[in-house]
């Protein structure tokens, strides 16, 4: 049973030179204390209705033994892409943040949740310096909410997994929760700060810490067997845009960050329908 906790930041903004504008700000995200995380359709209707489509941006962060955000070239990495993918996907309201922990219980795992609130004022009839007036409002508002969800979110990452979810990397139960969020109408992108080393010791389950692929030839032969049982129940994937950041320094040696296993998630979403590119960030 997951338990949360929702905070509300509410200011409503008046401009004394503009007296038909009203701009109001508001915060709504839900923060899920990490000791309690990281433990543990009708045909017809495709989508479900969205007043119009939003971006939403999952976060997956690594939170197993194979990861250590806490390194200086992972966390300056990581907090990079935090930091440029808050600023380039939360544009309106009604764009969105969801931060999950990948371990052993990922589906379980959400982080927190945050919604773009700024709206922008109404600009028919406005004259071109009301007009500038309420556009760099909207902005300067807009950059202040935004400068809150990098907070949210860089708490996340700095959080510590000190439970037995840690021995564990369920990076497949990430797929579920993006079809899901498609099937919402959003536009999503997906964004996994791990080394994409499944690791799940259960039946009919991928461990590449102790079993990796060898080579890409075995690589794509798993993915193609692993996506049939996939597939019936991610019908909406396949609109998934996905970007994955490793922590691994150019360096590394292949050892480390096996090509094998980069080719198994490349082949895995593309059977799963993924038009857009896989992105290596």
């Amino acid at each position: 049973m997951m338990i949360t906790a929702k905070t509300i930041f509410s200011k409503h903004l008046n401009d004394a030179h503009i007296t038909t504008m009203k701009n109001q700000l508001k915060y709504y995200f839900t923060l899920i204390p990490a000791s309690l995380i990281l433990g543990c359709s009708d045909a017809g209707k495709k989508y479900q209705e969205v007043e119009e489509q939003r971006i939403c941006s999952m976060i997956f962060i690594d939170k197993s033994v194979s990861v250590n955000v806490n390194k200086k070239f992972i966390n300056e990495k990581y907090t990079k892409v935090i930091n440029q993918l808050i600023d380039e996907n939360v544009k309106e309201k009604g764009d969105k943040l969801e931060v999950y922990f990948v371990h052993e219980n990922t589906g379980k795992g959400k982080a927190a949740d945050v919604v773009c609130r700024t709206e922008k004022g109404e600009l028919a009839g406005a004259s071109s310096t009301d007009s500038e007036a309420i556009s760099t409002e909207h902005l300067m508002f807009l950059d202040k909410e935004k400068s809150i969800f990098k907070k949210i979110v860089l708490a996340q990452l700095s959080s510590q997994n000190t439970s037995s979810s840690k021995d564990n990397t369920d990076l497949w139960a990430a797929l579920p929760l993006i079809d899901k969020t498609i099937a919402k109408g959003y536009n999503v992108k997906v964004y996994f700060l791990s080394d994409m080393v499944e690791s799940m010791k259960a039946p009919n389950r991928r461990d590449f810490h102790s079993n990796p692929p060898v080579d890409d030839a075995a690589a794509v032969g798993w993915a193609r067997e692993d996506v049939l049982n996939m597939k019936p129940n991610l019908s909406n994937i396949g609109l998934a845009q996905i970007f994955i950041v490793k922590p691994f320094e150019p360096t590394a040696s292949r050892k480390k960050n096996n090509p094998a296993i980069s080719a198994y998630w490349q082949r895995l979403f593309m059977e799963l329908g993924i038009s857009s590119e896989v992105v290596e960030l």
